[in-house]
């Protein structure tokens, strides 16, 4: 090892707020110099007799006392600006029995009076002054009164040298001092600049981890509504299962970067439209998606079925439009999504140790929900009884009778969800077709109005083209909007229909979407 490195390794690098403490211990050192310096000059001049070299001994003490005092209070967690205050309170008594000591000799008593007061001014404000100027008074009095008040008459004169010595003393101290609060602002800067940095660390930090978890559990955490402590509690939620029909089979015939593109954007898709509906997302288990509605917020138990049948709806449509995209990459399985929903009574809260902790729901009510997404039929969203109940005014409901699952003795009960009624007949928000050479899928609630004459230009463009016969090739997508037309797979008996169909979705776009 070097001597370079063995110097560093002796002296570790300390933060500007304990460089601070440090140099204002320097300053209090140097005002009791001051004072020392002043009575071993009239001790020299034989002004006081030699037993007052116990008060320079005290003089020179008391600095290294102040800072034990600090050590022992860090220790103890006592705050800061109380020994402080302390201490300056305690500086400003033993200033006044050096005044005391000095015979109260006008020029070096005021010397240290201004020193120690001007500290009190600028460290602690008016009241500290106050109780400052108190504490010098009982000093003085303390010490006069051992002493038998003794003091040097007005009339007589104090020793040149004295003088000199105690106004350099003055002088060094304002200049140290004047030194002292540029360096204070200093190291406020440079305090300010790491509190930054730390909480530039702590937000970066805070969205990793949010990664991890359901934004409103994670917001509701750093907001200080929830504690992160094992706790569960009943209530009524609605839950969310679905998977990808024949993911295992697909996984083992895909390259593991295709898989892994594919699986990501299918993920991000669909957990893009649960936080849009106000779904909780549980967990990810491969292809499988876990969502509940109800906690950690709730708009009242209808609501929050009305917003899962919903979400997996547009989910099932959405897959249209990712069916799309993936084949036009070359991935020609036909992906299709089963959904199941229930609503019920679950445990729902943090479930672990104190060290490792998982915020999910348990119950009967979840396990049927995972058993309906298995009975449903690929590309359908199949809910439970209790769940039609709370949506059937605003959801079209087909009942698909009684199903047989496994852990359940009685005959479940099972609708298939079709659609809001909202969005029935010429309302319908959604248009959405696959053949050979085409394909078209739009959500015109999700079409972005600066995106809507692009739309519209791509649609009249491809319609002109397949009605002069030319040859069209598009491949076009949007926000709510994808378009694959290839004008070469198109069958001529179909190019009618599909004309008609793209004006069909001119129409709803140009009404439907506003700018």
């Amino acid at each position: 090892m070097t001597s370079t490195s063995k110097k560093k390794a002796r002296r570790p690098l300390i933060g500007p707020m304990e460089r601070a403490r440090r140099q204002a211990n320097y300053i209090r050192l140097l005002a009791f110099l001051v004072a020392v310096m002043m009575l071993i000059v009239g001790l020299k001049l034989g002004l006081y007799p030699e037993i007052y070299l116990l008060g320079v001994a005290g003089l020179l003490a008391y600095p290294l006392i102040a800072q034990t005092i600090l050590v022992i209070a860090n220790r103890r967690d006592i705050r800061e600006k109380a020994a402080h205050q302390f201490l300056m309170q305690l500086d400003a008594m033993l200033i006044g029995m050096t005044c005391a000591l000095l015979h109260f000799a006008l020029v070096p008593s005021l010397v240290l009076l201004i020193i120690v007061h001007a500290n009190a001014v600028t460290s602690g404000g008016l009241k500290p002054w106050l109780l400052n100027q108190l504490m010098t008074t009982i000093g003085a009095v303390v010490m006069g009164a051992i002493l038998g008040f003794a003091y040097i008459p007005l009339g007589e004169p104090v020793p040149v040298v004295m003088i000199v010595v105690s106004l350099l003393g003055l002088g060094i101290y304002v200049g140290a001092s004047s030194a002292f609060a540029h360096y204070q602002a200093r190291y406020l800067r440079e305090a300010q600049e790491l509190v930054r940095r730390q909480q530039q660390q702590a937000v970066e930090l805070s969205r990793k981890l949010a990664k991890y978890l359901p934004p409103q559990i994670w917001g509701s955490i750093f907001s200080g509504k929830r504690d992160a402590k094992l706790e569960t509690r009943r209530k009524r939620l609605t839950v969310f299962f679905s998977d990808i029909k024949g993911f295992s089979a697909i996984s083992e015939e895909l390259p593991l970067e295709t898989l892994t593109s594919m699986l990501n954007t299918y993920l991000s898709e669909m957990t893009r439209i649960a936080l849009r509906h106000g779904g909780t997302i549980d967990k990810f288990i491969g292809d499988a998606v876990m969502v509940f509605f109800g906690d950690p917020n709730s708009e009242g138990a209808i609501e929050d079925a009305y917003r899962c049948v919903l979400m997996g709806i547009e989910m099932q449509e959405q897959m249209k439009l990712l069916r799309q995209r993936w084949k036009r990459e070359g991935i020609e399985h036909k992906l299709e999504i089963r959904i199941g929903i229930n609503t019920g009574y679950v445990t729902v809260g943090n479930f672990g140790t104190d060290s490792r902790m998982d915020y999910t729901i348990l119950g009967t009510d979840v396990n049927l929900a995972s058993r309906l997404e298995s009975a449903c039929r690929p590309g359908g969203v199949l809910i439970s009884e209790a769940t039609q109940e709370l949506v059937k005014d605003r959801i079209q409901c087909r009942n698909m009778g009684d199903i047989q699952v496994k852990g359940f003795n009685r005959p479940i009960p099972v609708f298939e969800a079709m659609g809001a009624k909202k969005d029935s007949g010429a309302k319908n928000r959604y248009v959405s077709a696959q053949t050979a050479g085409f394909g078209i899928h739009l959500d015109v609630e999700r079409v972005r109005n600066f995106d809507k004459n692009t739309i519209l230009k791509t649609l009249a463009r491809s319609a002109t083209e397949l009605k002069k016969d030319s040859a069209v090739s598009v491949d076009y997508e949007a926000e709510g909007f994808s378009l694959h037309v290839d004008s070469g797979a198109i069958k001529k008996r179909e190019r009618d229909r599909i004309i008609n169909m793209m004006g069909q979705a001119a129409k709803r776009v140009q009404t439907q979407v506003r700018v």
